[in-house]
């Protein structure tokens, strides 16, 4: 006996209601799921909130539509507690499977800060970049470190701040305070964490080298660019030393004068007052003897005048050794002009800078 044309109906009717009544089910389920978002939503979960605080602060901030459901979804899938605290944002229409599985990964966005200490710096650079983006007063790294010029590695450092952002509209506290359940980290806290990271990376990378080609791997930073050109200056500066010639380095005496006000301004309780070594007034310091001044003085400066990197401190630890005696910076500070003799260097001072 063959199938009528009337059963055929009634099982194409069957099938037609079944997947109408999976459809209907599946926008139920996505309807419940999803968010009702409809721009970036931001929210901070705080360490200890269980899954029925979360869902309720989830609610209020309109991430999800219902927290019933965002329970039973959490539990069913077992991540009642992996959700991690922090900050995150969510996008809008995020489904609630979404929103389970960000948390319970721990994708918050980060409230550290990112800071460049560049090569080359001194810690006066250091102490004004930390106070440009809001972290420290002026001169308090400087007054705290100073002393340790040298060995603080330029690199890339995470500030770590694990409980919100940093404020940078506000001045951070003389000591630590607690606002609710967010502890606000003062400017000393800081200080001592990111000098900490810094000399402990300068031991990592250049924990072996001597005070003298410390000292000469800084003075690299501020005279040359390329590697060969340091080398050449290294071998250069190691050549004057051993004839007792003065060095006669620029940088070093530049140095000098910004240490020295610094020091003064300090004895003077004045406040502090950053200063460039780029600006300093070369020809008038060159006459005021100093430890630093190198036109006056025979010998290495009493220490670092920068922080310098993997490159530099390679190239103090291999100079190259030459016939030169003597070099120049051209003007525009794009080409090394090396010199045999003080004839020869007299020639290139008349030739590349109108001396």
């Amino acid at each position: 006996m063959g199938i009528t044309n009337y059963e055929l109906q009634i099982t194409d009717w069957k099938t037609i209601v079944a997947l109408a009544a999976i459809v209907l089910i599946a926008g139920i389920i996505f309807s419940v799921l999803s968010s009702p978002l409809d721009s970036y939503q931001e929210v901070v979960i705080k360490e200890g909130q269980g899954v029925t605080n979360i869902a309720e602060i989830l609610q209020e901030n309109g991430i999800i539509n219902n927290k019933l459901i965002f329970i039973i979804y959490t539990l069913i899938t077992g991540n009642e507690k992996r959700l991690q605290a922090g900050r995150y944002l969510f996008p809008p229409r995020a489904t609630v499977p979404v929103i389970v599985y960000s948390m319970s990964q721990g994708f918050a966005e980060s409230d550290d800060l990112i800071i460049t200490i560049p090569e080359g710096f001194n810690v006066l650079d250091i102490d004004r970049r930390l106070v440009s983006v809001g972290l420290i007063k002026e001169g308090e790294f400087a007054q705290k470190y100073y002393q340790n010029e040298g060995q603080f590695f330029p690199d890339t450092y995470r500030i770590e701040n694990q409980n919100g952002p940093f404020d940078k509209t506000q001045d951070y506290p003389e000591q630590s305070r607690t606002d609710g359940n967010v502890k606000i980290k003062n400017s000393q806290e800081i200080i001592k964490e990111i000098g900490e990271k810094m000399a402990a990376n300068f031991i990592d990378k250049a924990g072996n080298i001597s005070k003298e080609d410390l000292i000469v791997a800084s003075i690299l930073e501020k005279e040359a660019k390329t590697e060969s050109d340091m080398r050449l200056i290294a071998g250069i500066i190691k050549k004057r030393l051993e004839l007792g010639m003065l060095l006669q380095i620029d940088a070093t005496v530049a140095y000098g004068a910004c240490l020295r006000d610094y020091r003064q301004s300090a004895i003077d309780n004045e406040p502090f007052k950053y200063c460039d070594v780029s600006q300093v007034p070369i020809g008038a310091e060159i006459k005021i003897d100093g430890p630093y001044n190198t036109y006056t003085r025979t010998g290495l400066p009493p220490g670092p005048i920068a922080s310098p990197g993997v490159t530099t401190i390679k190239a103090a630890l291999n100079p190259i050794q030459s016939d030169y005696l003597y070099y120049l910076s051209t003007r525009d500070g794009g080409q090394i002009i090396f010199s045999k003799t003080a004839v020869e260097h007299v020639a290139n001072r008349r030739k590349y800078l109108g001396l």
